[in-house]
């Protein structure tokens, strides 16, 4: 029999080994997934190396699953002293999955082959996204419950003797935007990574495949565990991304609801506006001379744009169809004593003359607007012969989703949830065929996209050197 002491001692080498490969293999991981699968220790070649890694990447989401059935959770059971089995089978499966995680990004032997590397700003980038994933795969262990994932729960149960005690069904944290956030985190981390092998697409497809399909497996288990509260939880969150029909509201009220406080600093979303206007200029500033220039502001807000305009010698007209923001802006131009003209209305029925203005810019608002196609028409009909049109928007791809929907508004809450609906993004090759069918000429694009933070944690943007977030443009009519 074996005593308290024997026991306690038990447990505490289970805790020290189990945590001990936890952090070692996630540490591998992310060492190594960051370079691509290209410095791994596996020494074997073609083809050996082909089947020997197509067996390290299959093993473990098929272990992985499997250990969690109800004879997988027997076979746990068996694999510690009789009397603790039951106690440890958490510490015991954390201990198989980080040993299975070890063998995997250790062993694999590498092709040689770097097909891609990303360098310069591009290299910043993807690492700073890399990290975000590991930090929201962080957070999303940590919402699921620490205890469950790292396996104390079991050895911790022993050390003190008694049952151990299970998280109840996770709910709070990033599992309030979606059912899912482990697995959905866990495939970003698979595709920001800066260098492209074939290693490394060799083992994303399969570990994006599992991390798509092996959640159906852990319902189940919740449905049997937690019946109807976890029916009522499934039936008002998604499986995977936040972007059911439910959340996908292009909710444009917030420019009335925020006016108040539009140049007060005190809403985060209203300051992460204000930091785009100095990038804007950056690229628009190429083409435009603004003294005496007369410009329109569509979609203006509260004017950030605007007065930045008039501030450079532009004879601005602001239009918005946000009533409330037109009044804050009219408001805080006169305060500063700024001519600016300022009407309640929107891009499909522009109230202006033809070939009015020298210039329009309509920065956050293509990615709005109820018919883009009547938008562009009703610019270049109010646009002088050669007037310059000066837009940005967001580019319609998994990573523009996942960076300003999921991140910006469901996480880091940049902006309010349902502000954007991503089937309203726009891809940089569908917006310059649009142009040109109505008559716009000398189109080009630059990307556009957070570069940093503040002090207050704000997003600081600057051009960046794709299109893949956001993009800036210019066309000519």
């Amino acid at each position: 029999m074996i005593n308290a002491i024997n026991r306690k001692a038990l447990a505490v080498l289970y805790g020290v080994v189990c945590h001990s490969l936890f952090v070692i293999s996630v540490g591998m991981m992310i060492f190594q997934m960051y370079y691509g699968l290209s410095r791994c220790f596996g020494s074997l070649m073609s083809p050996w190396s082909i089947a020997a890694n197509a067996l390290l990447a299959v093993q473990f989401p098929l272990a992985h699953s499997a250990l969690l059935s109800k004879s997988g959770r027997k076979i746990l059971s068996k694999l510690a002293p009789v009397a603790f089995g039951v106690a440890l089978a958490p510490t015991t499966y954390v201990i198989i999955a980080s040993l299975q995680v070890l063998a995997l990004f250790s062993l694999w032997s590498p092709s040689g082959v770097i097909w891609w590397q990303a360098t310069g700003p591009t290299l910043w980038l993807l690492s700073a996204l890399y990290a975000a994933s590991w930090l929201l795969l962080g957070k999303a262990i940590l919402d699921a419950g620490i205890g469950l994932q790292s396996g104390s729960i079991g050895w911790l149960a022993v050390f003190q003797n008694r049952k151990p005690q299970f998280p109840a069904m996770p709910t709070a944290g990033l599992f309030r935007s979606c059912r899912q956030p482990i697995y959905l985190a866990f495939a970003c981390t698979l595709w920001t990574v800066p260098i492209w092998t074939p290693d490394q697409l060799a083992l994303a497809i399969p570990l994006t495949l599992y991390c798509l399909i092996g959640p159906i497996f852990k319902e189940a288990r919740f449905s049997n565990n937690f019946g109807q509260a976890f029916a009522d939880y499934k039936s008002k969150h998604p499986y995977f991304l936040p972007l059911g029909e439910k959340r996908l509201s292009n909710d444009l009220s917030i420019y009335d609801t925020g006016a108040e406080h539009w140049w007060d600093g005190s809403q985060r979303w209203l300051r992460a506006l204000q930091n785009i206007v100095p990038a804007r200029f950056s690229y628009f500033d190429q083409f435009a001379k603004w003294q005496g220039v007369s410009v329109l502001d569509l979609g203006c807000g509260g004017g950030f744009m605007a007065e930045a305009l008039a501030q450079r010698g532009a004879i601005v007209t602001g239009i918005d169809p946000a009533q409330k923001a037109i009044a804050a802006a009219t408001k805080h131009a006169a305060q500063n004593q700024l001519m600016i003209t300022y009407h309640v209305g929107n891009g499909e029925n522009l109230q202006l003359a033809d070939a009015s203005m020298d210039v329009v810019v309509c920065v956050d608002v293509l990615e709005h607007v109820i018919d883009l196609d009547r938008v562009l028409r009703e610019i270049h009909r109010v646009l002088k012969p050669r007037g310059l049109f000066c837009f940005d928007t967001i580019n319609r791809n998994w990573l523009a989703t996942f960076v300003i929907v999921f991140l910006g508004e469901h996480v880091l809450r940049i902006v309010p949830k349902g502000t954007h609906d991503q089937r309203k993004f726009i891809r940089p090759q569908d917006l310059a065929a649009k142009l040109q069918q109505c008559e716009f000429s000398q189109c080009s694009f630059q990307g556009l996209g957070p570069v940093g933070f503040n002090q207050r944690l704000d997003p600081i943007f600057g051009k960046l050197p794709f299109l893949t977030l956001m993009y800036m443009g210019q066309a000519r009519r």
